[in-house]
Order: structure tokens, then C-alpha cells, then sequence
């Protein structure tokens, strides 16, 4: 017997471990799908692919990749609908939640209250446990916590409603963001800002459209690295990666915009190019890496995240962000890093997995 893709009971195979791989995916109305088809032109030649991100092709390839390891693995997406959520353990518990929802009800704050329901209901899963999810969500918590913590993170300020102060104790170059957003949600050329004019405009937009405080933080002008983590008890640092800006248009900051992570109709995806592993002296990368795993243990990561970092002019690094449970999307991101480290796309799965599993003996 067998578990279809869609996550439909045919039956189960015995002695295989039946893992549903949970997503939350509202598909696009046939007006928004139809807009995204219309014709367009280029001005500038594309490095890669045009396609944009598809999220049901990529969890197919990742279930395809666990069945293939083994597992009797399917899909299923909530859609948006706590039901869907409830729904899938009335029949029979998986064995597993492999849990790549990213957010619920169009909030990205909610993806730690899905764990949530797995802890209650003590369901194995994957990936951090919802205080850590919960904490990393908030940019300047994080932050905070990792200077207690002696982690260096660039200087910045939590702002929120009202009107922005002049002096408000940073140094320009600032970068201007919301406060509870991952991916880059809100990040665009104009939030690399050089002076108090710029900064109350890109201030006044995050507000508006986001409705949640502002991080501002002093921009580190240097070179961007990130660096992906497996395990828990024993951690594996992969070869860290690295982002080549130097093809990058001077109408544009050195960034990793929105953009430049999912647009593939846009310049700027396409003058970001990834250097894995990235060149680096070796005492440079022995101390990034050290204040990687710093950072991931301290923020109470598990199984698998990535920590961004930027390096000074001196290649003093700083700590950006601590992004538990990333995209696992094959060739990019963490999966870019474990290729580099000889793992396959199933075989990193598959650790993931068996960490997950052996919380639960």
C-alpha cells in the first residue's frame, strides 16, 4: 500500500516510516495566473533560469527525494485552513511532520503556532521548535540576544509609529527594514539609505505597509556570506557560501533584495551569484564559522538554519540574521552548501529526518 502525492490513503507500506511533508500554499486565481504569462522583454542578458519559484514542483521534488531515501513520504497542504491542519491527524498520526510551512493566514509570525499544535499534540518534527521560530521572527529580539550573548550584530535601532528622530544615534549608510519579515520580505534598493531625508520617506513606507516596527541598522559595506548548519548534539558546519555582488549595476546597493531572491525578471537576480564554498582566509573562516554556531546554538536552533553574515572592510563578521528552518529547494541556499559538503539532496533529507526521528525514540 502507498501514500499518494496529494497526500490521499491508498495505504501505508510496513516498516517505513510515513512522513507527511506539511506546506501552506493558497494557489494563484486563473487572473493572477494569467498575468504572470503575458509576454516580456529583457534589458539586460540573464545569468539563469526564467522561471519563477513553483512551490508545488518543489515539494514534489522533495517527497520524489524522501521516497526515493525510503520513506513513505507525501504532501500535504493546509491551505490556509485550520481544519486542513486538524484533518490530517484524525485518520492516522504520521510518524512524522517534515514542516516546511513558511506561514499561516498570511503572517509569517503564525508559522510558530503550527509547531505548536505538533508540540501539544506530541507529533515529531522537524526543524526549530516554536519558541526559536517564534524569537527569530523578531529581528531586533534576535539581535539583542545575540549581544548579550558576545555575537557581534551591526548596530540599530527598533522604531515603531510616530515620528523618526534625527538623532537617533546610528551611522550612515543605514539599511531600513521591517522588524517581523524573512526572505527579504520589504528589502529594496531604496532601503540602503545615506541620510536623514531618505530615512524618514523609506521609515514612513515599512510603517505604512507593513504595519510593524522598523529595524534600522547600520549598513556593513562588505562582503556577504551565509553559512548552513546541520544536527543539533553535534552540529555540521557546511562550507560556507558566498554572494558575488561584483557584477553588480551601480544603480543598485550590494543587497540581496526581494527582488534579487525571487524574481528572476529581474537584473539584480541575476547579478547575485553564489561562490560556494566562498574564498576566504583561513583564519576568517574559522572565525565565521565559529560565530555561525554560536549564533545557532545560542538562538536555540535544531536540525537545520542558516546564519547570515557580512564582513567589514577588516573582515571583522557580523552577524545579520539567524534564519531557522530555510528553503530547502535543491541547489540553493543550504542544499547549495551540503553539495559542496558531498551530501546529495536526498542524503541532507534524509539527516534531517533521522535527527527529527531520534527525538522521539
Amino acid at each position: 500500500m502507498k501514500l499518494l502525492y496529494d497526500g490521499k490513503e491508498e495505504g501505508k507500506v510496513e516498516g517505513k516510516k510515513w512522513i507527511a511533508v506539511l506546506y501552506n500554499d493558497i494557489p494563484s486565481l486563473p487572473s493572477q495566473m494569467d498575468s504572470d504569462l503575458k509576454p516580456f522583454t529583457l534589458n539586460f542578458k540573464p545569468i539563469f533560469d526564467l522561471e519563477e519559484f513553483n512551490t508545488e514542483e518543489e515539494i514534489y521534488k522533495i517527497v520524489k527525494a524522501l521516497q526515493e531515501e525510503g520513506f513513505d513520504a507525501f504532501s500535504y497542504n493546509l491551505q490556509g485552513r485550520f481544519e486542513n491542519l486538524i484533518g490530517l491527524f484524525e485518520k492516522r498520526r504520521p510518524d512524522l511532520i517534515f514542516n516546511l510551512v513558511e506561514s499561516f493566514n498570511d503572517s509569517s509570525l503564525k508559522d510558530m503556532m503550527v509547531t505548536g499544535v505538533f508540540e501539544m499534540l506530541g507529533i515529531s518534527y522537524t526543524g526549530s521548535i516554536p519558541l526559536t521560530l517564534g524569537i527569530c521572527q523578531r529581528k531586533g529580539l534576535t539581535k539583542q540576544i545575540l549581544l548579550a550573548n558576545g555575537i557581534p550584530t551591526p548596530r540599530f535601532r527598533l522604531m515603531a509609529g510616530g515620528n523618526i528622530l534625527n538623532r537617533h544615534g546610528l551611522h550612515y549608510p543605514l539599511i531600513v527594514k521591517p522588524g517581523r519579515e524573512d526572505g527579504s520580505i520589504g528589502v529594496e534598493n531604496e532601503s540602503v539609505i545615506y541620510n536623514f531625508k531618505e530615512l524618514k520617506k523609506r521609515f514612513e513606507y515599512i510603517w505604512k505597509e507593513f504595519h510593524q516596527p522598523v529595524l534600522l541598522e547600520e549598513f556593513i559595506d562588505g562582503r556577504e556570506l551565509n553559512v548552513s548548519i546541520l544536527g543539533s548534539e553535534e552540529p555540521l558546519i557546511l562550507p560556507i557560501s558566498e554572494v558575488d555582488f561584483s557584477t553588480m549595476p551601480e544603480s543598485f546597493n550590494n543587497i540581496l533584495t526581494y527582488q534579487a531572491k525571487w524574481e528572476p525578471r529581474h537584473e539584480t537576480y541575476h547579478r547575485t551569484i553564489p561562490i560556494c564554498p566562498a574564498h576566504l582566509p583561513k583564519k576568517v573562516e574559522k572565525q565565521v564559522k565559529e560565530i555561525a554556531l554560536k549564533a545557532y546554538q545560542i538562538m536555540g536552533c535544531r536540525d537545520y538554519a542558516r546564519i547570515d553574515i557580512r564582513l567589514d572592510k577588516k573582515n571583522t563578521p557580523f552577524v545579520l540574521e539567524v534564519n531557522p528552518n530555510p528553503y530547502l529547494s535543491e541547489g540553493i541556499g543550504l542544499m547549495r552548501s551540503a553539495e559542496a559538503n558531498g551530501l546529495s539532496f536526498g542524503q541532507t533529507l534524509r539527516m534531517i529526518v533521522e535527527f527529527a526521528l531520534g527525538r522521539s525514540k
